[in-house]
């Protein structure tokens, strides 16, 4: 299985997708990140992926920028794109286009806690379990049908940065196995 991995920021999220590969069968043929200076494209550069770099602050229309996604996409033909820490809300219309075919991961018990903040959201809640869902993307933000969930314990002594950590030490497990899970489908 060919994926593209989309990302955003600091790239842990694809740097446990790159690692993975060979032990889950599938391969990233490229990368794709809206901020030129991802920490992520760190990642890209050590295991040799090629990473299209298409800075969103130089388009004032979503749709423009997104259709120049599109044809990235079309031209690769990839059989998942997977978004790890991309942070830009994408076109109902790319969307449509890829429907099936792409996956998020988000950091909480969807459907609790859409968008942002989730952490800091579940400890003013005074939630008991915290956690990731990885979902297939929909237009509609954070509401797709959901793949898996994976939950721990919020501990007394838990803070935003200690949950932070907890979701993203169990995303570098779930995510390149749910790949694999996907490949077999």
């Amino acid at each position: 299985m060919r994926i593209v991995v989309f990302f955003s920021g600091t790239g842990t999220n694809l740097k446990s997708i790159l690692e993975h590969q060979k032990k889950y069968n599938y391969e990233v043929c490229s990368c794709f990140t809206n901020n030129p200076i991802a920490g992520g494209i760190g990642f890209c550069n050590e295991y040799k992926i090629d990473c299209k770099i298409i800075d969103h602050k130089n388009f004032n229309d979503r749709e423009k920028y997104d259709g120049l996604i599109n044809s990235y996409l079309e031209n690769l033909n990839p059989d998942l794109i997977v978004l790890a820490g991309y942070m830009r809300i994408m076109s109902k219309s790319l969307v449509d286009n890829w429907e099936g075919q792409i996956i998020n991961i988000h950091p909480s018990l969807l459907p609790k806690y859409p968008g942002l903040h989730t952490h800091q959201r579940a400890l003013e809640a005074k939630d008991k379990v915290h956690g990731s869902t990885i979902h297939f993307v929909t237009s509609e933000l954070d509401s797709g049908p959901i793949i898996r969930q994976e939950s721990f314990e919020i501990e007394p002594s838990d803070n935003e940065e200690s949950l932070i950590n907890k979701v993203k030490n169990l995303e570098h497990k779930i995510y390149p196995e749910t790949i694999s899970f996907l490949i077999k489908q």
